[in-house]
């Protein structure tokens, strides 16, 4: 039996998710009520007691992916996403532990949604999973999938999809079960080392390097060394200081070492172990890596500006002609006046034909015409017939331009679509049947 809910889901009677679903409905029928431009109540959620967070999680998961597979179907399934959309972010805030399967389950229920909704909130799981739990195959098989699935297009942020990448490559770093690969990256060496070590001493390298970070800032955080400092003396100082001159000593080699972008946060974290260290000798050996030479001159700024932790000065660095000095950048200006020029030339792009009812847009691709009284498109350079694959459109886009061409908004509405096809041509289509002829 099918029990339908507000949005149009329909809800199986032997659905293991059905209690979390019922919630749902009633979410989105309180919502709706309260038309509050989508800014949903986040305290009342945030009371959820800790361990219902999972199962409620992966229901907004498996509801969104049902709304989107069936979005031709049904009017409004953007309104209600948009509304889950933002529940999930909210899920996704509060600190309740998963377990392992739990993860890899919202993991997969995240990768078919990828470039729909925003991307963090697995891995952010995963990150705080590991302060207490250790990786498993199945949850870095997990996290490779994913990691597979994404693309620069699925964030608004370049900055927040770069830190994500980064966590992630640092996450499967520690992956125990990942055939090694020494000329991908000189942290190669480190991965070996720590297969071969035994028992408890294992079980000690193996917390302070779960502590490294991908998506740390360039300078070391107080909380990240507070926290270190009791991981290191698990392992020794005698140890650590053995591990570091082994694993530095290829710095001094005088050959061009590969760094990939796991190696380079890896290196960075170890610097930063040693900064905590506080010891003469750990400083010392640190500072080999004034010597590396990398395969790819980039990563010789990337991997030593951590040395900053340990006294070595940009200045020095400079000098040593192994980092540049920055002039003031000037660019915010320069694109500030670009987008400006960018804003004129929109209104420039617009042509108003109204002896033939006709909007001339200038694309960055094509020229079109725009019929204005029945909102018909026509593409110059071959007359094809275009028409909005409203279906195609992001939801956000969905609560300003509609489905039917009916107003002399929505008409504008799709030519300021089309003067920015290099992006958004994508959302139109060829309509089939005559081509429209221009007229004489």
């Amino acid at each position: 039996m099918h029990l339908p809910g507000p949005d149009g889901f329909l809800l199986e009677s032997d659905d293991p998710l059905r209690a979390d679903h019922l919630r749902l409905n009633d979410f989105l029928v309180a919502e709706e009520q309260r038309d509050s431009a989508f800014e949903i109540d986040a305290g009342a959620w945030r009371k959820l007691p800790k361990r219902e967070v999972p199962q409620l999680t992966l229901a907004v998961l498996h509801r969104l992916l049902w709304l989107h597979q069936n979005d031709a179907e049904l009017d409004t399934a953007h309104l209600s996403r948009i509304r889950l959309s933002k529940l999930l972010r909210v899920l996704h805030d509060i600190k309740a532990e998963f377990t392992e399967p739990e993860l890899i389950g919202i993991i997969e229920a995240t990768r078919p949604l990828l470039g729909r909704i925003a991307p963090y909130g697995p891995i952010e799981r995963v990150a705080l999973y590991l302060k207490r739990n250790d990786l498993t195959p199945e949850l870095c098989r997990a996290m490779r999938d994913f990691q597979a699935g994404l693309r620069e297009e699925m964030s608004e942020s370049q900055a927040s999809m770069q830190s994500l990448r980064q966590t992630l490559h640092v996450l499967l770093w520690m992956d125990e079960w990942e055939p090694l690969d020494p000329p991908r990256c000189w942290s190669e060496c480190v991965r070996r080392d720590f297969r071969e070590m035994t028992g408890e001493r294992r079980v000690k390298w193996r917390a302070l390097l779960k502590h490294l970070r991908g998506n740390a800032p360039v300078r070391m955080p107080k909380g990240w060394a507070r926290d270190a400092e009791p991981l290191l003396a698990a392992v020794g100082q005698q140890d650590f200081q053995d591990r570091i001159a082994a694993w530095f000593s290829p710095f001094r080699s005088d050959q061009p070492l590969p760094l990939s972008v796991a190696g380079s946060h890896v290196l960075k974290c170890l610097i930063w172990y040693c900064a905590v260290a506080n010891e003469q000798q750990t400083h010392a050996t640190a500072l080999w890596l004034l010597d590396a030479k990398w395969r790819q001159k980039r990563n010789t700024e990337k991997s030593i500006v951590a040395l900053s932790e340990l006294g070595v000065t940009r200045e020095e660095l400079a000098s040593r002609n192994l980092i540049m000095n920055r002039v003031a950048d000037t660019m915010p200006r320069y694109l500030e006046r670009l987008n400006e020029s960018l804003s004129a030339i929109t209104f420039n792009r617009l042509v108003d034909a109204p002896e033939e009812d006709l909007l001339i847009v200038q694309g960055q691709l094509h020229f079109y015409r725009i019929s204005r009284s029945t909102g018909r498109i026509e593409r110059a350079s071959d007359n094809a017939v275009l028409e909005l694959d409203w279906h195609s459109l992001p939801d956000q886009f969905r609560l300003t331009v509609d489905r039917d061409c009916v107003s002399p908004h929505q008409v504008e509405m799709r030519a300021l679509l089309l003067i920015n096809d290099g992006v958004f041509g994508r959302y139109f289509k060829e309509k089939p049947g005559p081509k429209f002829i221009k007229k004489r």
